[in-house]
């Protein structure tokens, strides 16, 4: 029982530290103010950091969100923390709500009401297949052509109704997404390695992106100067 003990023991340790480090996290940051120092998309996708890497962020990424989604806190505005979660491979720094396009928020796409084949249409085909005399066929035919013909404008009735409603509820969500804040979401490229799980840690890997007006790094002991590490 010793022996079974111990490695049962030991990934206990392994879980319970890292969930102890995001407790610690959430405590320190949520329900505190900061300041951006750049634009944050309007957008959950937020501002991907990658401090392992010599391009700690990509541009261009970047710039393709701020005109897809527009802006949601400008650079210069204190914001709420609202959200600090640590993932397998990213910490998220939530601002403001944390961005729109969470699970539940609405993507705007209306579907066109169905509309289908009325029984008649559905009789007249079926006499159609059967009928052999060529004058009756011709007019089975004429009262089919303008059943469908009808169903296909109701259709299109339909279609354009679903595409208005579809951009007018866009451009609500335009409106709230605006509302709805960002992150920043910070990447490693196998984990998330234990020394950045701490206060300090991460407002050193935010600093070039964020003041923490309301926060002193003081307080801690710099026992993880390593981070985030030098470029290679």
């Amino acid at each position: 029982m010793r022996k079974l003990a111990l490695p049962v023991f030991i990934v206990f340790c392994c879980l319970y530290v890292p969930a102890q480090s995001e407790l610690e996290l959430k405590r320190y940051f949520e329900g505190k103010y900061v300041r951006v120092r750049i634009d944050m998309p309007a957008t959950k996708d937020g501002v991907d950091i990658y401090p392992e890497r010599e391009l700690q962020v990509d541009y261009s990424k970047y710039a393709q969100r701020i005109r897809n989604h527009g802006v949601a806190i400008q650079k210069g505005e204190s914001v709420l923390v609202t959200k600090v979660k640590v993932n397998k491979r990213n910490i998220e720094f939530q601002l403001g709500g944390g961005g729109y396009g969470v699970l539940g928020d609405d993507s705007g796409y209306v579907s066109p009401q169905p509309v289908y084949k009325s029984d008649r249409e559905r009789r007249l085909e079926r006499e159609l297949k059967q009928e052999t005399d060529p004058e009756r066929r011709r007019q089975l035919q004429r009262e089919l052509d303008y059943l469908r013909e009808d169903r296909e404008r109701e259709e299109r009735y339909y279609r354009e109704q679903a595409r208005i409603e579809t951009e007018r509820r866009r451009q609500e969500i335009r409106y709230r997404a605006l509302q709805a804040g960002s992150r920043f979401n910070i990447w490693f490229e196998k984990a998330v390695p234990p020394q950045v799980l701490t206060p300090a840690a991460l407002m050193r890997l935010l600093g070039r992106f964020v003041e923490f007006d309301e926060l002193e790094e003081d307080e801690f002991e710099a026992d993880d100067e390593d981070w985030p590490p030098q470029p290679q």
